[in-house]
C-alpha cells in the first residue's frame, strides 16, 4: 500500500475544522452558475430569484464593477465568490465586508500579515466577536483566500478552484524569428515549476505548431509543476478547496492534488496576452503566403482569408481578424473595402504563447476525502 504523505499541523488544523462540519453544498452549482455568467455577459439585469445580493455579495458587487467598467467578468471569478462564501457559511463567518470600499475594520496586524503572503483584499467574512475571518483575495501573484484566528495570528492560506482548473498560466520567453521554444534565466527564476516540462518541448517551433496545443508531457513533470505552484513565498497555500461530483465543498492538502484529481499539462502557442511584433520577418513571410501585400509600411489582406477574431467573456461580437493563429489586428484599427482588410504593419498584434498544468476533479467525492484523511 502506497504510504500516505503526511499533513502539516495548519493543513490538519484546518482540514479537521473544515470536516467537522455538516458536509455542504456550494450555494450555486456549476449549472446556475453558467446561467449567471450567461447573464452577466450579456450585461442583463441578474433576475431577483437568485437573491445574489444577500446569498453571495461579493458575485454581486464583481457583476455590477463588470457593468459599470464595460469588463467581462470571468467565469472563475464566480466559483472562487461562490466557494469563498460557502466556507464563510460552514464557519458562520457572518458579517461581510466589502474590502475594495474599506479595510479600516481589517487589524493592522492582519493586514502586515496579509501583505507578506501577497495578499491584497477584495472581501472579508467575520465571526461577530472579530475572533475569526476569511479574506478573499485578488491579484494573480497570490493565493485566492486567508482564514485568520485573529486573535492568535493562525493563518491558514487557501486556493479555490473549479473542477477542472489551470494551476497558473505565465507568458514564455519569447521566442526568435525561428519560432522556436527557449528557456531564459529569468523565466527559470520566476518560474521554476516549469522548467520540466518546458525542457522536454525546447526547439519545437511555435509557427508549426500554430492552430494546436502541445499536451505532450510526462507525469512527473506536471505533478511537480503543480505541487512547486504553491510552494513558494508569494503564492503559498496550505489547502485546495474544490466541489465534489455532488456539489459539496471538498478540502484537500494543496500538495496532495495529484491523488484526486486528473492531471494534464499544456503549451499554448497562441495564449492570452498580445504585445507589439517581435518577429517582423516572419509575420512579412505569413502576410505574403496568403496573397497579402506590403507597401510603406500599409499592409493589405484579402480578408477570406483572414479568421474572425471575438471578445473575450463568451460574447460573439467580432474584435478583429487573424491572420495566423499567432497574429492579428484589430478591427479598429483596420479598414474594410469590400474583401480588402488595410491595416499598417506596426497595428498587428503578436500572441505570446504560455505554458500551465491543469487539473481536473472528474470523480472527487466529499467522504471518499475525508475518510482518507481519517477525520
Amino acid at each position: 500500500m502506497e504510504q500516505k504523505i503526511p499533513l502539516t499541523k495548519p493543513q490538519s488544523e484546518i482540514m479537521r475544522d473544515f470536516y467537522n462540519i455538516e458536509p455542504t453544498k456550494v450555494i450555486f452549482d456549476k449549472k446556475t452558475r453558467d446561467n449567471l455568467w450567461d447573464i452577466a455577459k450579456k450585461r442583463k439585469p441578474i433576475p431577483n430569484h437568485y437573491n445574489l445580493e444577500d446569498a453571495c455579495p461579493s458575485l454581486n458587487y464583481e457583476i455590477e464593477q463588470s457593468y459599470t467598467q464595460g469588463n467581462n467578468i470571468q467565469s472563475a471569478v464566480f466559483s472562487e465568490c461562490v466557494y469563498a462564501q460557502t466556507l464563510a457559511n460552514m464557519f458562520q463567518l457572518v458579517v461581510y465586508h466589502n474590502c475594495r470600499v474599506s479595510t479600516t475594520h481589517i487589524p493592522e496586524t492582519v493586514m502586515t500579515l496579509l501583505s507578506s503572503y501577497s495578499l491584497f483584499p477584495r472581501y472579508s467574512y467575520s465571526s461577530e466577536n472579530n475572533r475569526r475571518m476569511l479574506i478573499q483575495a485578488g491579484g494573480h501573484n497570490g493565493i485566492d483566500s486567508a482564514l485568520i484566528t485573529v486573535i492568535d495570528l493562525n493563518i491558514y492560506t487557501i486556493e479555490f478552484k473549479e473542477p477542472g482548473a489551470k494551476t497558473s498560466e505565465p507568458d514564455l520567453p519569447k521566442y526568435g524569428e525561428n519560432g522556436e521554444l527557449i528557456i531564459t534565466d529569468k523565466f527559470n527564476k520566476k518560474y521554476p515549476q516549469f522548467y520540466e516540462m518546458l525542457k522536454q518541448h525546447l526547439g519545437v517551433s511555435m509557427f508549426d505548431q500554430m492552430g494546436s496545443n502541445i499536451n505532450d508531457f510526462t507525469f512527473d513533470s506536471i505533478n511537480s509543476a503543480i505541487s512547486d505552484n504553491y510552494s513558494s513565498s508569494n503564492k503559498y497555500a496550505h489547502v485546495c478547496c474544490t466541489e465534489d461530483i455532488n456539489g459539496f465543498l471538498v478540502m484537500m492538502p494543496i500538495n496532495q492534488i495529484q491523488i484526486w484529481a486528473r492531471v494534464e499539462g499544456e503549451i499554448r502557442p497562441s495564449g492570452r496576452n498580445h504585445y507589439k511584433v517581435w518577429t517582423p520577418k516572419a509575420l512579412r513571410k505569413f502576410i505574403l503566403e496568403i496573397g497579402g501585400e506590403i507597401q510603406n509600411n500599409i499592409v493589405k489582406l484579402p480578408l477570406d482569408k483572414l479568421d474572425i477574431r471575438k471578445e473575450r467573456g463568451g460574447n460573439n461580437i467580432i474584435s478583429g481578424y487573424k491572420i495566423t493563429p499567432l497574429f492579428f489586428v484589430y478591427l479598429k484599427d483596420s479598414q474594410i473595402n469590400g474583401n480588402t482588410l488595410t491595416c499598417n504593419f506596426d497595428s498587428i498584434r503578436q500572441l505570446n504563447p504560455t505554458i500551465a498544468a491543469k487539473v481536473f476533479f472528474e470523480k472527487l467525492k466529499y467522504k471518499e476525502v475525508k475518510a482518507y484523511y481519517e477525520f
